[in-house]
């Protein structure tokens, strides 16, 4: 079973390394061993959100890189009041939550003027 587990990682990192390097989901697939778009799809979100592969980290800056600097070539026409520029600019900041996580924070009121994540309470319960 420990095998598995360490074959099916190796591949997710496959995955997330050659959609890293622009590589489409078909060709992750093909790369890493996958028989469908699907199975390598899966499996690079799995390694984001378990965050099992090293190159997740370089994926989410590279792509974080390229997000900017969409936005900057965008960013005056839209302050300009360019209704598409503005459109798209949104589109890039949703998309830079998503891939940060910001979209599912949760945050819970601990008492005034406070603010608890509740996975911080759920960590430090487990240490």
């Amino acid at each position: 079973m420990a095998t598995s587990r360490a074959v099916a990682a190796v591949k997710r990192a496959k995955v997330v390394e050659a959609v890293a390097d622009g590589a489409t989901y078909d060709q992750a697939a093909m790369q890493a061993g996958y028989a469908t778009r699907s199975g390598a799809y899966k499996a690079f979100w799995k390694a984001i959100d378990g965050r099992q592969a090293d190159a997740v980290e370089q994926h989410r800056a590279l792509e974080l890189q390229r997000l900017d600097a969409l936005q900057v070539g965008l960013w005056d026409r839209a302050e300009a009041g360019d209704v598409k520029a503005v459109n798209a600019v949104l589109r890039i900041i949703e998309q830079r939550s998503r891939l940060l996580g910001l979209d599912r924070a949760q945050v819970e009121s601990a008492g005034p003027g406070s603010v608890v994540d509740p996975a911080y309470w759920k960590r430090l319960k487990e240490t």
